[in-house]
């Protein structure tokens, strides 16, 4: 896991740095969090068959999985082989199964919050890398592979913070309700995002988007029992792992 130090760091997109803010990310406010520490890399299939492997974890439900093919969701449809390649990261969870996971690891989901500035730092860029869209060689994106990759071979891509992947490859869950209006009125300190909603926060788009949606401050909500083939998650705590 790394270390993200205590401190303040500006959340959500600034026009004057980024021409593509939408409604919901905005307005860019400082915000201070407390030190937490996050997955360097996102969960993995052989992470989550290992807490399967030991009753901790129920088993991912393949035939519940909507399945992208590029114009429609079919659910339960069969994924391509190289899906199921065990040191790609774990898809095809709801966000209680992927909080669970992180639970039998003695971790948490990350706020959505926390994800933003493990993904960004503090110094307002657009991607975890930089200001400049992303290539093949920074991440897993649209007309790279059309599929997930091995995490974390993106070097180049990492975060300020040395996170990789948090632009690609998969979306990532977090622990917050979505609210298309709360940074207006979030706190500043350590927010932990609406008290209830319909649809969780997954944040870091996937193979499937482009620069729009992997800049680090886009933001997008998904029914929380949702299980889909491009939508997996990394786990964070509060103290440092022993």
């Amino acid at each position: 896991m790394i270390r993200i130090p205590a401190g303040p760091f500006t959340r959500g997109c600034d026009a004057d740095v980024d021409e593509d803010c939408e409604d919901d990310e905005t307005p860019a406010r400082v915000i201070t969090l407390r030190e937490f520490w996050i997955d360097r890399l996102e969960v993995t299939l052989n992470d989550y068959a290992d807490c399967v492997d030991q009753g901790r974890c129920g088993p991912i439900q393949l035939g519940a999985c909507a399945v992208y093919d590029g114009g429609a969701f079919r659910r339960g449809a069969p994924l391509d082989p190289a899906y199921l390649q065990g040191p790609l990261p774990v898809t095809c969870v709801s966000w209680a199964e992927a909080r669970g996971y992180c639970r039998a690891q003695r971790k948490r989901l990350p706020s959505e919050a926390e994800w933003e500035k493990a993904a960004r730092g503090i110094d307002r860029r657009r991607y975890p890398w930089g200001d400049w869209a992303p290539s093949c060689v920074e991440a897993n994106v649209f007309d790279c592979t059309g599929l997930p990759e091995p995490v974390g071979g993106h070097p180049f891509g990492a975060s300020p913070y040395g996170a990789l992947d948090m632009a690609g490859n998969v979306w990532e869950w977090t622990e917050d309700w979505y609210g298309e209006r709360y940074y207006a009125r979030a706190r500043r300190r350590d927010p932990q995002g609406p008290s209830g909603g319909r649809v969780r926060v997954v944040r870091g788009g996937s193979f499937y988007d482009d620069e729009f949606a992997t800049r680090a401050s886009y933001r997008y909500g998904i029914t929380p029992h949702s299980r889909i083939n491009f939508l997996g998650f990394r786990c964070a705590r509060s103290s440092a792992p022993r």
